[in-house]
């Protein structure tokens, strides 16, 4: 744990106990037994602070992520691997059997392959974080990841970053140790069926067979709306999601249900993608957010200030072709989001980052709108309309991405 994370709860914790003694004092001297008890909270709460404290003093204090990717060099990100428009590895002109999904590889060349290989949404979230920290976005090494195994790749720290279509939950934000970015994301589950089976709901599907992937909110979220209906049909959970599909052209489902987005991604792959369509119902909401584990404030305020960054430069009107105009504007907002402020407070340096790290992250990978309109825009190979990820004051369609004040 982060020696400055622990410092702080130790005076927080100390600050309460001084509240809880002046507006205890008079019950305190009044029964001596509870300035005996009282006494000993202090000599556990000291020895336990002091367990802490002994770490960084005997120089064994564990780095902060931050400075664990600083020394390796590189960043390691979790994603997909396998869906079109968010994360794909162009995987065809590499040879597969010098590779193993193990951070450890020999092979350098080959991981750097891989690296500039891999594509999509959730991939420019990994590469504007190499950005911000090395001023190079392929500063980075992806882990191909399952829903299965995703949160424990995260919390054994062999990723740094998880950036996976990942919903975020109550459950998952406050049992397993993980952190929350802002949502990069807003989306919500559909149902995947052929344009000739005439469903246009999941009503339609009773008694039908349903494919769905394993440990996914979207399992829950079925199961909830097939009592709430008081339906019949039968969901078929399996694990890998090319199975999912596979089932599903073979006909041994009649409709898949997911994200939307994940649904789009992979229609493009069936072998006649205009025989299925997406229906327009939307089971639930599905907020797409990266993750970091919360034992390192530091690195989830890095985090979270690098996805703000993508938002607030397309708000801002600043993206790769004017970075450079941008940079003489007199615009105070600008001047200061840029890093080109005359003190040395800059945002960059509270957040133990460059001064221009905001500028990093515009010049190698864009602002939010670009990456979106590079892997989800009309021209791109999974098409999917912005929507509700339209900026919160797009005067034509308003969306609900939105950053914070830099300031």
């Amino acid at each position: 744990m982060n020696s400055n994370y622990v410092h702080r709860k130790w005076n927080t914790l100390f600050i309460d106990l001084g509240i809880v003694v002046v507006r205890s004092n008079a019950m305190i001297f009044k029964n001596i037994k509870n300035i005996w008890l009282f006494g000993l909270i202090l000599l556990l709460l000291n020895s336990c602070y002091s367990n802490q404290t002994s770490k960084t003093l005997g120089g064994i204090e564990e780095m902060s992520i931050l400075e664990e990717v600083k020394e390796r060099k590189w960043l390691n990100c979790g994603v997909n691997g396998n869906l079109r428009g968010f994360s794909y590895a162009k995987l065809s002109e590499i040879d597969m059997t010098k590779i193993d999904n193990d951070s450890n590889i020999p092979n350098n060349n080959i991981l750097q392959e891989i690296g500039k290989s891999t594509v999509g949404f959730d991939v420019d979230i990994c590469r504007a974080i190499a950005a911000a920290i090395f001023d190079d976005p392929n500063a980075v090494r992806y882990r191909f990841l399952d829903t299965q195994e995703r949160f424990e790749e995260l919390s054994s720290k062999k990723i740094d970053v998880l950036s996976r279509t990942t919903t975020w939950t109550l459950e998952r934000d406050v049992s397993i140790g993980i952190e929350f970015a802002p949502i990069v994301f807003y989306d919500g589950q559909g149902i995947l069926v052929q344009k000739n089976s005439k469903v246009k709901s999941l009503n339609d599907l009773n008694v039908k067979v349903i494919c769905v992937q394993t440990e996914t909110t979207t399992q829950k979220n079925l199961e909830d709306e097939k009592k709430k209906r008081n339906l019949t049909f039968q969901i078929k959970p399996l694990q890998k999601e090319k199975d999912v599909y596979r089932l599903y052209e073979k006909g041994e489902c009649q409709a898949v249900t997911s994200d939307r987005s994940q649904l789009a991604a992979n229609l493009n792959s069936l072998k006649n993608p205009d025989e299925h369509i997406i229906l327009s119902e939307t089971l639930s909401k599905e907020p797409l957010a990266p993750a970091v584990i919360d034992s390192d404030l530091q690195w989830v305020e890095i985090v979270r200030w690098i996805v703000f960054a993508l938002m607030e430069a397309e708000e801002l009107g600043i993206n790769r072709n004017n970075l450079e105009q941008m940079k003489g504007s007199k615009d105070p907002k600008i001047i200061r989001f840029l890093g080109l402020e005359a003190t040395g407070d800059s945002i960059g340096s509270r957040l133990n980052l460059e001064p221009d790290y905001a500028q990093r992250i515009i010049r190698h990978v864009g602002n939010y709108g670009e990456i979106y309109e590079r892997n989800l825009g009309p021209n791109s190979s999974t098409p999917i309309e912005r929507g509700l990820n339209n900026l919160w004051n797009n005067p034509k369609h308003r969306g609900l991405i939105y950053s914070p004040p830099f300031r």
